[in-house]
């Protein structure tokens, strides 16, 4: 009996199956471009100085594509705010990363405060500059005023959190309250804290982060731990 595939002559090929890894891989490290690039023209000329047509070209794109991929300046402007915070471009919250869960299960007080330390030198040094520019854009533009509002209320929920996890740890100095705790947090959260110390005391990121951690230790720990 003949072969079905092959009547007319010609052998019938299986399908190629369709690869679009390297496709995905592409289309990510082009809108990693995009928001860095924004982040940083952002950061050098502000908000209403930049344009998307440069934000395309310092990433090695159309301004189309840049449209296409974001919208709208705001849109992109609030990407590369959480990429400044995250410091990738995952959609992962900080709340549910790593670094959160290891001083949530740090064993006292000083522990948790020294990771916390950590923790804002590596998210003020990528975003406090950014935050300024949002900041001062906020009263420009609807748009960027609700992001403005939605930064602020995440550094909210920060010092909320922040206080529970510290009340909760053994170690921390006796007597501390809520109200004692917050405003300390609000401080050390603060990206105006963080430019004043580097732009102002010139301080290095590594004695930005040794000021936190005496700072914390100053108000938040017993004499004995300081």
């Amino acid at each position: 009996m003949a072969n079905l595939a092959n009547i007319g002559g010609r052998s019938k090929q299986p399908k190629r199956r369709y690869d679009s890894t390297g496709r995905r891989a592409a289309a990510a490290e082009r809108r990693l471009a995009v928001v860095a690039a924004a982040r940083d023209l952002f950061e050098q000329h502000g908000w209403a100085a930049t344009r998307l047509r440069e934000i395309g070209a310092a990433a090695g794109v159309s301004q189309k594509l840049v449209e296409a991929a974001f919208g709208t300046k705001a849109a992109l402007l609030q990407a590369a705010v959480d990429y400044a915070i995250r410091g990738d471009l995952e959609p992962l919250p900080i709340s549910q990363r790593e670094s959160v869960h290891a001083m949530e299960g740090a064993p006292d007080a000083p522990t948790m405060l020294r990771l916390h330390a950590a923790h804002l030198r590596r998210i003020n040094s990528r975003s406090a500059r950014i935050a300024a520019v949002v900041e001062q854009a906020s009263s420009a533009d609807p748009a960027v005023a609700a992001l403005w509002r939605r930064m602020n209320e995440n550094r909210a929920f920060g010092v909320t959190w922040a206080t529970t996890t510290l009340l909760r740890k053994r170690g921390r100095r006796r007597g501390l309250t809520r109200s004692r705790v917050e405003p300390i947090f609000w401080v050390a959260l603060d990206w105006a804290t963080y430019r004043t110390l580097t732009q102002h005391a010139f301080l290095a990121d590594d004695d930005y982060e040794a000021w936190l951690r005496d700072y914390y230790a100053a108000t938040l720990l017993p004499a004995a731990r300081r």
